[in-house]
């Protein structure tokens, strides 16, 4: 039942029962079963009663900063960046100072580009050689661990 009721709640308010018994395969969680079309026209309704009642939230606007106050261990930092879901995590030097962490050098290396996508004075490997300069990234998704980017136009900057 589970399932069933996951799956209910996935399909949108607007969409009748007799639309959506097909179209979402609700008859897939009894087919071996004695339940009817029926008990389940009358289940899709209990689960869409229910969801009358939950709140819906509605998504703010871009903030456009991901910084919030903060307290770690008694410290207080007013401006802390939240988790964006990256798999790099940033702490500055100062909020490790003022907790009490040491800090150990790395070899890892790792560059930052900017919303609109470019990249200042790096270096890449393109077609197996090394280029200096500005690029684009032409692509956000990683593939072991590079970014696709192409070197920007003199006329973007």
């Amino acid at each position: 039942m589970d399932g069933f009721t996951k799956r209910v709640l996935r399909i949108p308010i607007e969409k009748p029962f007799d639309e959506a018994y097909f179209t979402h395969r609700l008859w897939m969680f009894f087919r071996e079963t004695k339940v009817t079309e029926e008990d389940i026209r009358r289940m899709f309704h209990q689960v869409r009663g229910k969801m009358k009642h939950r709140i819906t939230l509605t998504k703010k606007s871009d903030p456009g900063k991901f910084a919030i106050p903060c307290i770690v261990k008694g410290v207080e930092f007013p401006h802390s960046m939240c988790d964006t879901g990256a798999s790099v995590s940033i702490l500055p030097r100062i909020m490790a100072d003022q907790l009490g962490l040491t800090i150990e050098p790395s070899t890892e290396n790792g560059n930052l580009y900017d919303q609109a996508g470019h990249l200042r004075n790096a270096t890449v490997v393109r077609n197996e050689k090394l280029e200096e300069g500005d690029f684009e990234i032409e692509s956000s998704m990683s593939l072991g661990g590079s970014q696709w980017c192409r070197p920007m136009s003199m006329n973007s900057h």
